[in-house]
């Protein structure tokens, strides 16, 4: 929750970077070295014995893993996986290079091979990890070197090798009980809820912010609701400063039916207190339940629009995922374009900015999506068909309530 705080922070960095990388380019040169320190709070063994462990966990959340086990025929080498909430984001495929506790270092080359995702394509990547026991405590160096296949590796790589040691210490201090009190606080998910109300309070008023929240609120508690029916778990519902709320599950979905069906019960279960207060609003004519009823329904359909990454374009994308994994990815393309469009037609940076970043985080990941088990003919008719008709609810709402007059709440 911390690192959505710190936000602004991660984008300078990712611009420095960026920046740096036009310069190494622009001189040709192609090999880049990554080399980033932390000090952990943490005895030495400790640290030594989490970093070759077979199994790393991180808790998150994410919660984030790191297996290796040997490649079968082939006792030299090495299989490394990624998975994120139980689902493998990357792996590779790697030699050791050399293994010293005394020195504490750990060294290993990744080399081309089927297995890997995505494949190394030509880096010649040689990664490095040194362990030091110091006076005020342990030191961790890891390092990378490599030929950089695309323009992107010279900011995934420096960016991913600082977040890899930042997750290595915080990890390990958790472990040995020396966490650092203040980040316990904030990467606390109540901390995060309560600057996002402050944001709203900001941006229309304490009154319209209480109400925007309790819609937030119900619109994710659908979200979790489907979440505990499909089996995924949930971690947490959580505010987003200046820009809605987020249902956070415990495990990954692996199917398309389960992210459309969870994507499409945040604004299902809204219809609930939508339909109730429109019901109310048409037998005693009070204004506020109407007023209510549009707010509802507004950031309901809002949300249904098939633009990715809202619920509709979510939706979409299982749908058009389900046929053919390309044309998903465009479609998750145009939509954040519309969504960036839209932003500067309205002259409104609160729109622009989340867009711009998943175009950010879409092209730093090079279009790589988690590969979920599709749904079947009937399953993706059933779920077109439900979001079309909630969505066609939502809008009789509002066309029977908008514009209401302003009413004082």
């Amino acid at each position: 929750m911390l690192a959505l705080l710190s936000l602004p922070i991660e984008l300078l960095r990712i611009a420095y970077y960026a920046l740096q990388g036009l310069v190494d380019a622009l001189r040709a040169r192609n090999r880049l070295r990554c080399e980033f320190t932390v000090l952990i709070n943490a005895p030495r063994e400790a640290v030594w014995r989490f970093n070759i462990a077979d199994r790393m966990v991180f808790d998150g959340p994410p919660i984030m893993e790191i297996s290796r086990e040997p490649v079968p025929d082939s006792a030299d080498l090495w299989l490394t996986s990624a998975t994120v909430n139980g689902q493998v984001r990357a792996q590779n495929v790697s030699r050791e290079l050399e293994r010293d506790e005394e020195k504490g270092i750990i060294r290993g080359r990744i080399v081309a091979h089927p297995l890997s995702i995505p494949p190394e394509g030509g880096r010649d990547t040689v990664a490095e990890l040194t362990i030091e026991a110091t006076s005020a405590g342990t030191k961790l160096i890891v390092s990378n070197e490599l030929t950089p296949h695309v323009f992107r590796d010279r900011i995934n790589y420096p960016i991913g090798l600082r977040r890899m040691a930042n997750l290595i210490k915080q990890q390990c201090e958790k472990e040995a009980g020396t966490s650092n009190r203040l980040s316990t606080v904030g990467n606390n998910g109540w901390l995060l809820s309560i600057v996002a109300l402050l944001s709203f309070w900001y941006l229309v008023g304490w009154k319209a912010a209480l109400l925007l929240t309790v819609v937030v609120v119900l619109h994710e508690a659908g979200h979790a609701a489907a979440m505990l029916m499909a089996g995924v778990g949930v971690r947490g519902i959580y505010l987003v400063p200046c820009f809605g709320g987020m249902a956070v599950p415990k495990a990954a979905y692996r199917t398309e039916g389960r992210l459309g069906f969870i994507a499409l019960m945040g604004p299902g279960l809204s219809l609930i207190p939508t339909l109730g207060l429109f019901a109310a609003y048409q037998a005693t004519g009070q204004l506020y339940l109407g007023k209510l009823a549009e707010l509802f329904a507004f950031v309901n359909a809002s949300n249904l629009l098939p633009i990715y990454p809202l619920d509709g374009g979510l939706i979409l994308n299982a749908l058009v995922g389900s046929v053919n994994r390309r044309s998903a990815l465009i479609v998750g393309w145009i939509g954040i374009l519309i969504g960036i469009a839209l932003a500067v037609y309205l002259q409104s940076l609160l729109i622009g900015i989340p867009f711009m970043l998943f175009a950010l985080q879409r092209y730093l990941s090079g279009g790589r999506t988690m590969e979920l088990e599709r749904l079947t003919l009937h399953d993706g008719v059933m779920l077109a068909i439900a979001s079309t008709a909630t969505f066609a609810l939502y809008m009789l709402v509002l066309k029977a309530t908008w514009p209401l007059p302003a009413v004082r709440l």
